[in-house]
C-alpha cells in the first residue's frame, strides 16, 4: 500500500504563544516531528488515544505530523532511527511507504465495525467467527472490536452536534445514533471526549477537531 492510502492527513502547528493543545480519540496514530527553537529535532509516533488528553505547547515549537490509517503498522523503532536526524516531515512519506503495511482483511473488519451497529452484525456481514474478528482486531490494533464499533459511534455524535447544534433534540440523536436511550450517550460522551453531548455541544472548537480526518 502506498504512502497516499496510508497517510489520511499531513499537517502542521507552529503556536506563537504557550497554550494547551486538545487531541480528542480519532483512531489514528501519528508520526510526529517536533521542534523547540534552535533544538534537534524530535521523532515520534503518538499513542491510539483511549480518551481525550491536553498536550501542552511552547511558544515557537515547531510540530508536524503524518495521520496514518487506522491499523497501519510500521516497525517503530527502525523508522524513528532512520529519522533521528531528519528536520524535514516530507521525508518521512517515502520511508512510511517503504516499510508501513495494513492487512486488507483488517481493513475491511474496521469498515465494517464503523458501520455497523453491532459487532455481530460485522462479523455476521464479514462471515467471520466472533473469535477470528477478536484475534484480527486486537493483534492488529491493540484494540478488540468493540473499542472501534464505540469510537465510529462517538464520532458520529460529534459530527451530528457539529452540523446540527441546537436544532435535534439529545433524545432522537440518541435513537438515531443507535445508542440504547440518551442515558448511555451521555455516558459514552463523557468517557471519549470527557463531556456530556449538551456540554460539547457549546464547545465548537472541540466539534471542530472532531471534523478532523479520522476512524469512521
Amino acid at each position: 500500500m502506498d504512502t497516499v492510502s496510508l497517510v489520511l492527513q499531513s499537517w502542521r502547528f507552529c503556536p506563537e504563544r504557550d497554550t494547551c493543545s486538545t487531541v480528542l480519540p480519532d483512531g489514528c496514530r501519528d508520526l510526529i516531528l517536533r521542534r523547540a527553537p534552535g533544538g534537534e529535532p524530535l521523532w515520534f509516533i503518538s499513542s491510539l488515544a483511549d480518551q481525550t488528553y491536553p498536550v501542552d505547547c511552547l511558544a515557537g515549537e515547531a510540530f508536524a505530523g503524518h495521520r496514518l490509517l487506522p491499523g497501519t503498522r510500521l516497525p517503530e523503532a527502525e523508522l524513528l532511527a532512520a529519522l533521528e536526524t531528519v528536520e524535514d516531515a516530507a521525508a518521512a512519506l517515502p520511508l512510511i511507504a517503504a516499510c508501513g503495511t495494513l492487512d486488507a482483511s483488517l481493513e475491511e473488519a474496521l469498515a465494517e465495525l464503523a458501520e455497523t451497529p453491532s459487532v455481530a452484525r460485522a462479523r455476521t456481514r464479514l462471515g467471520v467467527s466472533e473469535r477470528s474478528l477478536e484475534r484480527l482486531v486486537s493483534a492488529g490494533t491493540g484494540r478488540p472490536p468493540g473499542y472501534w464499533l464505540r469510537l465510529a459511534r462517538v464520532r458520529r455524535l460529534a459530527l451530528a452536534l457539529l452540523r446540527e447544534r441546537e436544532d435535534w433534540p439529545l433524545v432522537e440523536l440518541a435513537a438515531a445514533l443507535g445508542y440504547a436511550d440518551q442515558a448511555h450517550m451521555n455516558r459514552e460522551c463523557r468517557r471519549w471526549f470527557g463531556l456530556a453531548p449538551g456540554a460539547l455541544r457549546r464547545q465548537p472548537e472541540l466539534l471542530a477537531l472532531a471534523a478532523e480526518p479520522g476512524y469512521g
